[in-house]
Parts: structure tokens; C-alpha cells; sequence
């Protein structure tokens, strides 16, 4: 295009938003990447192509994984850029290529004497700051000052992005402990970009060597029940533990439980669970399969607190198993007694998957993978103030769902929830609307592309216009939380439309809008 064309094309654009803004719908925006004011200004026309079906939603991106060094001395990063999908978080991605690294001139492969993998079964599991990495069985083949090393490699690879800042490590669902008995707990990691590999070595052997019972601290991840039984959501936080005998170490995971969260918002107040038990809890061996468990003996007018409380049984039982199998070295599962019955199955109601179906415990063991569908991460949502406004509203979906954008218009559409953070808040979208609404999803670098259907135009046509400017807004602000995306760039029945018969223009892109949030 020569500069002429081009000059009076944007010369023309520009005045007719500043003459027209009431008409056009020219709407103040801000600039995701850098907070500055911007305008979503009706442009020549865009190039994107409308999406059919859910397509285009990869990236390039640079990843970084961290590798001892040629000298064996620390631990340095590598790069390597490779095709990323938005609809994921990049650390399992990234975990694969560096179990995969075999060296170079300048790094060596993370290990020499195992061939390191992750777990098939819940490999990367992300709830808030929080990743659990679960590594395959053969990882057991490593010392534990090699293991060690080898937790601090995946802690600093999947912090990089900065959304994550703590980082559990099991082996075949199990914590491994620092020593051979399996005695003394590893705690959650964190970036260290400075220690030499001896350092960490020398780190591991001294915790594995404390005294039994001298009094520690460590960061521990907590699973506290979310609102309306919907699952369990992660809290990390240093707990202090006097010695640590098994025993000791789960009656202080329950006091920490039972004093309930700190930092997050949108959870039911914690049920007494230490003033309900009925004995210290015990640690036995498992018969055949091997491994330990924790057995705990709760007062039958427990079930009665946690109805009072509002939290369903199994959902009380799934953060009990995770917070105690996350920490506890050894520990394969957990029994539970409510007074005589030995709990043997629950029945969910309110989880997202498989509400309403049975799930049974083999020999009253619960494990990890039976409420592996009850993990939750908090998304942010916008909906309407009820007062012209937007709010942002923190809900917990499944955290494989957290960046997933097509989901993330269902919760818009499927409106307020009683799992959600905020109570006073208002659906944006008409009723009747659903997931066949969204006939296509890309995206094209930082811009996301939404195709909406038929019905969804005859239904923003039905609105105000405060109420069109409010669904839009909705939209793009809750998408342009997602990393991977800066804009949106909206098409009806593969068509860009400039206007909706109300004010908003809906041609051209749109930045996220502070100005319109409460």
C-alpha cells in the first residue's frame, strides 16, 4: 500500500471516531502488554480468516530447561523453541524436553543412570502457584542426593513462567522422601538459579541427616474444598513440625487444615477436623502392593460438622488424600473411619466430572487418581456489576481447563455461579445460548479469533446498548487474561460485522478494557 493510501485511510479512521464515537462505538481500551490507554478504532478492514471448528491455536515460544553443565558444576538453562498450544500450560512441554536432553558442548544430560519420564498418569498437575510433577517409577533408580538434584532442575524449569513458584515432586504418585526409609519430607521447591550441584548435595544429605526429632520447616501445599463441593483448590505455605515421625508430621498437616486457608478467597470456613478425631493417627504397611498408609479415626459427628459447613464428604476426603500423599514420604494412601463405618465409597455430587458416580476404595484405601477430577485452579471472569459496570469474579474450573479459551466463554455463557468468588454479580449473555454458539476458535500470534454463531447475533442484537458494550467487554477481558493473547478479533457466521444495530463497533480488534471494571 503506498503511504499516501495508507495516510488517508488511517486520517479518515481517526476522524470518524472522534466525530462519531456515540455512533460508532469506539470504545476506550487498554494495551494488555504495556497498561497504556489505547482505542479501538474501526480500521481499514483486518486479514484474519474466521475459524471453523477449534483450529490455529499453537504459538512458538522459547523454553527454557536447566541442565547440569559440561563441568558438572550447576545447574544452567538451555533453549530450545518449540510449538506451545495455548489451551495448555507450557511446563509439561517443557518437563519432556528436558528428560529428553542428551547433552551438548556446553550441558550434559540431567542424569546418567536413569532414564527419567513422566508419570502417564496425572504427569503435571497445576492448582493455583502450585505444580505437582509425577515422575515415572524408574526415577526411583536415582540416589537421593541425585533425585534431589534432579527436583530442583524441574522446579526451575517450570517457574519460568512466573505463574507457578512452587513445585511437589512424587515418584509413581507417591512422595520419596529423602532417605532410604523414606522418613524425612522433601517439601515444595522453588526457583534456585545460584547453588552449585554440590551445594544441593550437600543441602539433601544434611535435611536427610536432622535429628528425628529436631523441630523443622518446610513449605507444604495444603488442598482446602472450594465453594459448592465443585473440588479442592492448592494453598502452599511453611508449616513448622516438631521431629518427624509420621504420626506427628499428619496431626500437624490436620492443625493446618483445620486453621483453613490464608491466601485464598472463594473456599467454605475449615471444619475443627483435629478436634474430631478420635485417636492420634496411625501409619501402617499395606499387604501386597506395599507402601504405607495413613489410617485416621474421625467421630461419627463429623459427617454432621461438615454438612454444617458445606462440604460434601468426598470432597473433604480428596483434600485429606492429596495434602497428606503430597508430603508425607512413603505414603501411598489414606483410611478413614467416621466412629465404626470404614469409608469404602463416596458419591459426588457437585464435582465438575462424574458427578453423581461411584468411587470406590479397594480395602478402604483412598489414593491420589480416585480424586485426580476433583483438583480445581481459579480463572478469572467478568460479569456485570448490575450497575453498568464489569467485575472480575475468581472461579474454580478444572485445572486443565484454565487456559482453555473455548471453556472459558462456556462459564461466560453458563453465568454466575455459588462456587464463584463474588455473589453479587449479573450474566452478561442472554439465556438460551450455548457452546453451539461458538462455531470456531484460532488464533493468529496474540490475536484470538471468534466466530459466534447466528443465534449469538440475534441475541446481542436484542440487547441495550449498555448491555452490548458489556458483553463484549466480557469477553474480551476474560480471554485476554490468557498469556497467549493480546486481542480479539470477532466474526458472526464467518463475516466481520461493523455494527449490531447499536453503538459498538464490533469490526477490527479489541484490547482489554480496564476502564469499563468495577
Amino acid at each position: 500500500m503506498k503511504y499516501g493510501d495508507l495516510k488517508k485511510r488511517v486520517l479518515a479512521a481517526l476522524m470518524a471516531c472522534a466525530a462519531g464515537m456515540a455512533l460508532t462505538g469506539c470504545t476506550a481500551g487498554i494495551d494488555a502488554l504495556n497498561n497504556s490507554e489505547s482505542a479501538t478504532l474501526p480500521p481499514a478492514g483486518v486479514t484474519y480468516a474466521a475459524p471453523t471448528g477449534d483450529t490455529n491455536q499453537e504459538t512458538a515460544q522459547s523454553i527454557l530447561f536447566y541442565v547440569p553443565d559440561i563441568t558438572g558444576t550447576r545447574l544452567i538453562a538451555q533453549t530450545e523453541r518449540v510449538l506451545i498450544s495455548c489451551a495448555r500450560h507450557p511446563a509439561e512441554m517443557a518437563l519432556r524436553r528436558l528428560f529428553a536432553f542428551a547433552g551438548s558442548d556446553s550441558a550434559r544430560a540431567l542424569t546418567d543412570n536413569a532414564y527419567l519420564q513422566l508419570s502417564s498418569v496425572n504427569p503435571v498437575e497445576i492448582s493455583g502457584d502450585t505444580a505437582t510433577v509425577n515422575l515415572a517409577a524408574s526415577a526411583l533408580s536415582l540416589s537421593h542426593s541425585e533425585l534431589y538434584t534432579v527436583c530442583q532442575a524441574i522446579a526451575n524449569t517450570v517457574t519460568q513462567w512466573g505463574d507457578i513458584q512452587y513445585v511437589n515432586v512424587l515418584v509413581s504418585s507417591v512422595q520419596p522422601g529423602l532417605d532410604v526409609g523414606a522418613n524425612v519430607p522433601m517439601g515444595c521447591f522453588t526457583a534456585n538459579l545460584t547453588d552449585t550441584l554440590d551445594t544441593l548435595s550437600t543441602q539433601a544429605q544434611s535435611l536427610a541427616s536432622t535429628a528425628a526429632d529436631r523441630r523443622f520447616s518446610l513449605p507444604v501445599t495444603l488442598y482446602f474444598p472450594a465453594y459448592a463441593g465443585k473440588g479442592i483448590l492448592a494453598e502452599t505455605r511453611t508449616i513448622s513440625f516438631t521431629g518427624r515421625r509420621k504420626s506427628g508430621l499428619i496431626s500437624t498437616l490436620l492443625d493446618a487444615l483445620s486453621q483453613g486457608a490464608q491466601s485464598l478467597t472463594n473456599v467454605p470456613d475449615m471444619v475443627d477436623l483435629s478436634a474430631y478425631l478420635l485417636e492420634t493417627p496411625q501409619v501402617q504397611e499395606v499387604p501386597v502392593t506395599g507402601g504405607q498408609r495413613a489410617v485416621l479415626r474421625f467421630q461419627q459427628s463429623l459427617n454432621d460438622a461438615l454438612i454444617s459447613a458445606g462440604i460434601p464428604r468426598s470432597v473433604m476426603l480428596s483434600a485429606l488424600t492429596y495434602t497428606l500423599t503430597t508430603f508425607v514420604p512413603g505414603l501411598s494412601g489414606v483410611t478413614v473411619y467416621m466412629g465404626e463405618e470404614l469409608v469404602t465409597a463416596v458419591v459426588p455430587g457437585g464435582i465438575y466430572e462424574g458427578a453423581n458416580e461411584t468411587i470406590s476404595f479397594a480395602n478402604g484405601m483412598m489414593r491420589r487418581s480416585d480424586f485426580s477430577r476433583f483438583l480445581l485452579s481459579n480463572c478469572t471472569l467478568y460479569f456485570s456489576d448490575g450497575e453498568g459496570r464489569l467485575c472480575a469474579v475468581q472461579r474454580p474450573i478444572p485445572y486443565y481447563e484454565t487456559r482453555s479459551a473455548r471453556y472459558l466463554i462456556g462459564c461466560l455463557l453458563s453465568g454466575p455461579q455459588s462456587c464463584d468468588s463474588v455473589r453479587s454479580v449479573q450474566a452478561v449473555f442472554p439465556e438460551g445460548l450455548g457452546d453451539a454458539d461458538l462455531l470456531g476458535v484460532g488464533l493468529d500470534e496474540q490475536t484470538l479469533l471468534l466466530n459466534l454463531s447466528p443465534g449469538m447475533e440475534e441475541a446481542i442484537r436484542s440487547c441495550t446498548d449498555a448491555q452490548e458494550k458489556l458483553l463484549a467487554y466480557a469477553l474480551v477481558n476474560t480471554l485476554t487474561e490468557l498469556p497467549a493473547v493480546r486481542s480479539i478479533c470477532f466474526f458472526f457466521s464467518g463475516e466481520q460485522q461493523e455494527s449490531l444495530d447499536g453503538k459498538l463497533y464490533w469490526a477490527g480488534t479489541f484490547l482489554s478494557n480496564v476502564s469499563i471494571v468495577q
